[in-house]
């Protein structure tokens, strides 16, 4: 656990130097070189004591072959290089072909090629939460202060996988739907849900907000992608893609410690489970039960909230809404790998940049600070002998799920008190003087949300 000591003191230092940089507004440029090489440093840190311990493992085993799969050898596309559905490409086939122009490449070449399309996907990522943060020098620092101490998108950088591209995808349909450009909105969340299977969720929220625009574009690019699909590799590569990965967890789970989701945690607590294992083993019924329970009393909940004064939306509403269904995806999907927990970034962004309606200061910066403390470490397993039997550190080891709930639920709360609030100042209209704005949301906008046409 000492990984962990590391991180937090390093990350407490940074703090210390972040006051002494933006203490006066803007930014001193000599504490800001210190604050760059504090940060630096703990990505270098992050970077040794990571997992995994074998570079671009995923590139290397999924997305590197399928490139060439999907050209040459269809039918064993989903080939599992383990006994295990999780191990190998995982995509609808038509992803594969995202990887051709790698597989045409050395493998050496290919790392180099895939590296840097991860590091501008990065950039674009930054410009585009930038383009909608306030113009204040320490609030868009602290975007980029994020993604440096994120130990998931490192997670994801030295998989080689394809989740921080999925974040671009998410942060762009953010954008757009910024600018009223729902449709356009849609095809980007439709796009991330496609690498992404546990982003389908927005779907869902699309459609129960009666977006309609959103709606359009989010099917009507799910059902292109898809249709291209089958016309390209047929009917029956989609059914081994559904037999091969999806169907073996519809009734199973994995217990392994990068399995950050209510089910994982809820395996993990379980005598005699294998952390460091990707089998998929049996659901005891009651473990199954609770999962179920969870989940249905977050969506519950989240349903609850979503449907209060629903004609009162302005556009930081939408972004607490956006925000829980995200955190909702990550927590009751039954695989959530740890690097999924780098797409909490964007919420976390959104409230640094002051698009959500909370407070930057109080009570709320200190929850926030929270769920990033627990969202940030790097992703590193302690070793069995550490956690045998000590069912306080095998909790410990959910940190990431436990972080996503408390943002679930801290932007919940506020997305009841947005309602509570509008409420108030429909019956003020009516019947007397406005009820000035809470002084904890001093930029909320009295703004009605427009949807495009």
């Amino acid at each position: 656990m000492h990984q962990y000591a590391i991180f937090y003191g390093a990350a407490a230092l940074a703090v210390v130097v972040w006051w002494l940089t933006f203490r006066d507004g803007s930014a001193r440029a000599p504490f800001l070189a210190i604050l760059g090489a504090v940060l630096g440093g703990l990505v270098l840190w992050a970077w040794q004591v990571s997992e995994p311990s074998v570079l671009f493992s995923d590139f290397n085993v999924a997305y590197y072959p399928a490139g060439r799969a999907i050209l040459e050898d269809i039918p064993h596309l989903f080939v599992r290089c383990w006994d295990t559905p999780v191990c190998g490409f995982v995509n609808i086939p038509i992803v594969a072909f995202l990887f051709t122009p790698f597989s045409m490449l050395t493998l050496r070449h290919a790392h180099w090629l895939f590296a840097g399309l991860s590091l501008l996907s990065l950039v674009i990522s930054v410009g585009l939460l930038w383009s909608m943060t306030d113009r204040v020098a320490s609030r868009r620092w602290g975007i980029v202060a994020l993604f440096m101490t994120s130990g998931p998108l490192l997670y994801s950088l030295k998989e080689g996988n394809l989740t921080h591209f999925a974040l671009l995808l998410l942060i762009a349909g953010v954008v757009c739907l910024d600018k009223t450009w729902d449709r356009s909105a849609g095809s980007c969340f439709a796009l991330a849900a496609i690498i992404k299977l546990p982003l389908l969720l927005f779907a869902v929220y699309f459609f129960g907000k009666r977006r309609w625009a959103a709606v359009f574009g989010y099917g009507l690019t799910l059902l292109a992608v898809t249709g291209l699909s089958i016309w390209y590799a047929g009917w029956a590569s989609h059914v081994a893609w559904y037999r091969e990965v999806i169907l073996p967890l519809s009734d199973k789970g994995i217990a392994a410690f990068n399995v950050q989701s209510v089910q994982g945690l809820l395996l993990r607590l379980q005598d005699g489970v294998r952390l460091y294992d990707w089998k998929p083993v049996a659901v005891p019924w009651d473990v199954g039960a609770a999962g179920q329970a969870c989940a249905a009393l977050f969506v519950g909940l989240s349903g609850w909230l979503f449907l209060r004064s629903p004609g009162l939306q302005v556009r930081e509403t939408t972004n607490l809404e956006l925000s829980m269904v995200l955190c909702l995806s990550l927590i009751i999907s039954p695989i959530s790998w740890t690097h999924y927990y780098l797409l909490l970034l964007l919420p976390l962004s959104l409230y640094v940049g002051n698009r959500l309606p909370v407070a930057t200061h109080g009570g709320w910066a200190v929850g926030m600070t929270l769920c990033l403390l627990l969202i940030s470490p790097p992703v590193t397993f302690p070793g069995p002998d550490q956690v045998a039997g000590d069912q306080i550190a095998t909790l410990f080891l959910s940190h990431y799920v436990i972080g996503a709930i408390l943002l679930w639920g801290l932007c919940g709360y506020a997305r009841w008190s947005v309602a509570n609030v509008s409420r108030l100042r429909l019956v003020a209209a009516g019947s007397g003087p406005p009820v000035p704005v809470r002084a904890d949301r001093p930029h909320e906008s009295d703004e009605p949300h427009t949807r495009s046409a």
